[in-house]
């Protein structure tokens, strides 16, 4: 799965603040490590051929082996060790003359002196060994506790490390959310813009170069509502201009198809015809200065009013009966007669391209009490998911409507009608058998 564009911003962010942190971090131990190492050295060697020089003296004045290591002042807790005569003398037992290593006095033979790094189990140890006229001097040093030091430091490297991962991804994801959130205003303002909402305009932000996005789109913006103004006028405009001529034409072929008995049976059919596509062309018109009307954005008529009312309102006025309507009275605050254009069209659909109305059911508000639901069920063949999605665009037509009136402004006026008012009408499957089913989901209101 890609990933956005804030966790990525929030991902390298991290990565990098890691990388910084452990190239710093890492080099700051080893150097340290070393450093550390190079001083305790440093320090073994200078004590050890100090004791080494004060053991000689002894062994120079006769004193016993036995008794110079404890003439030899003793200092932290490294442990001498004393070869002399072939017998080794020591005064710990911490590390034992066969846990030397064997060539630290091989090469002491020979150079005279020599140190070497050493492990007994799993404790650290320093072995300095310094050759005397008498025999041979060795003292060793723990390094445990340096070792527990580094452990230690490189633990917090770490813990440094993740820390500073942490810390930058944080970072990235505050930086991501900044530097998404004018596109988040301009992404809001585009699905606004595609909603119908042609009046949203961006503010400034005072950035240079964000302002610029932002200007471009106020400029599309503004060039969009103007384009949409102008084709709502002149559609607005040539629908009233046909108007009044077709009211002329349509009282002309009322007249005629009136008179139709007195036609012989070609003419008759003639009348018949023109009747009917006067009448069609008629409804058009009406269709399409309904729709400026809407589009313009008039003034709605809030009241409240019963749900079930309305609903049961639409079915008289087209003759339907009432058992097709199921549900509970719900008062909603809402326009009464842009919803009872709402459903009418959506029963004139089902009547005209469905197969009629099968059930129409309220459904009052439940998981969201600010919602009602209605939905619409037809008994026609269905609607392909591919036409649901531009069957309300204006003069598009399902595959199942040729040879069917209309032209396609039906379903137009109720996205238009449902956009005033808030609510929402979707295209689904019929679950309860073949057929479409219109949801439509509106606000109740203050009601």
């Amino acid at each position: 799965m890609k990933l956005g564009l804030r966790a990525r911003v929030a991902l390298t962010f991290g990565i990098l603040s890691l990388v910084v942190a452990v190239a710093v971090s890492g080099t700051t131990y080893a150097l340290a490590r070393v450093y550390l190492l190079n001083q305790r050295e440093t320090a073994a060697l200078t004590r050890a051929l100090l004791d080494a020089r004060a053991a000689s003296a002894s062994l120079d004045a006769g004193t016993d082996p036995a008794k110079v290591l404890d003439q030899i002042p003793s200092v932290g807790t490294s442990q001498p060790l004393l070869f002399v005569d072939g017998e080794w003398f020591t005064t710990g037992v911490t590390v034992s003359p066969e846990s030397l290593p064997p060539d630290l006095t091989a090469v002491t033979a020979e150079a005279g002196g020599a140190w070497q790094r050493f492990g007994v189990g799993s404790d650290p140890y320093l072995a300095v060994a310094v050759a005397l006229p008498a025999g041979l001097y060795v003292e060793v040093f723990p390094l445990l506790d340096l070792e527990t030091t580094f452990v230690i430091a490189g633990w917090v490297v770490f813990g440094l490390a993740v820390m500073s991962f942490g810390v930058g991804g944080g970072v990235g994801r505050y930086a991501g959310i900044r530097i998404l959130r004018p596109l988040r205003k301009i992404s809001d303002g585009a699905q606004q813009v595609a909603a119908g909402d042609y009046s949203v305009r961006l503010q400034a932000t005072g950035d240079a170069d964000l302002d610029q996005i932002s200007d471009s789109f106020n400029e599309m913006a503004i060039a969009v509502q103007s384009q949409i103004s102008r084709e709502r006028r002149f559609t607005a405009n040539v629908s009233h201009e046909l108007r009044s001529p077709l009211t002329s034409v349509l009282g002309t072929a009322e007249l005629l198809e009136r008179r139709r008995d007195s036609f012989d049976e070609r003419d008759a059919k003639i009348v018949d015809v023109l009747a009917r596509q006067v009448r069609r062309m008629s409804q058009m018109v009406l269709d399409l200065l309904e729709i400026s009307s809407v589009t313009a954005d008039s003034d709605l008529q809030w009241e409240t009013a019963d749900i079930m009312s309305l609903c049961a309102r639409v079915l008289d006025d087209r003759g339907l009966p009432e058992h097709l309507l199921h549900g509970k009275s719900t008062l909603v605050h809402t326009d009464a007669r842009r919803f009872e254009r709402i459903l009418g069209n959506l029963v004139d659909n089902a009547q005209r391209h469905g197969g009629g109305v099968s059930r129409i059911e309220i459904t009052p508000p439940a998981g969201d009490p600010q919602a009602v639901v209605i939905t619409v069920d037809d008994e026609g063949p269905g609607i392909d998911k591919e036409e649901a999605m531009r069957l309300f665009e204006p003069f598009a037509r399902g595959s199942g409507s040729a040879g069917t009136d209309g032209a396609g402004l039906g379903l137009a006026l109720v996205r238009e009608q449902s956009r005033r008012l808030g609510a929402e009408v979707v295209i689904s499957e019929n679950p309860a058998g073949q057929g479409a089913r219109f949801t439509l989901t509106m606000p109740v209101g203050e009601a």
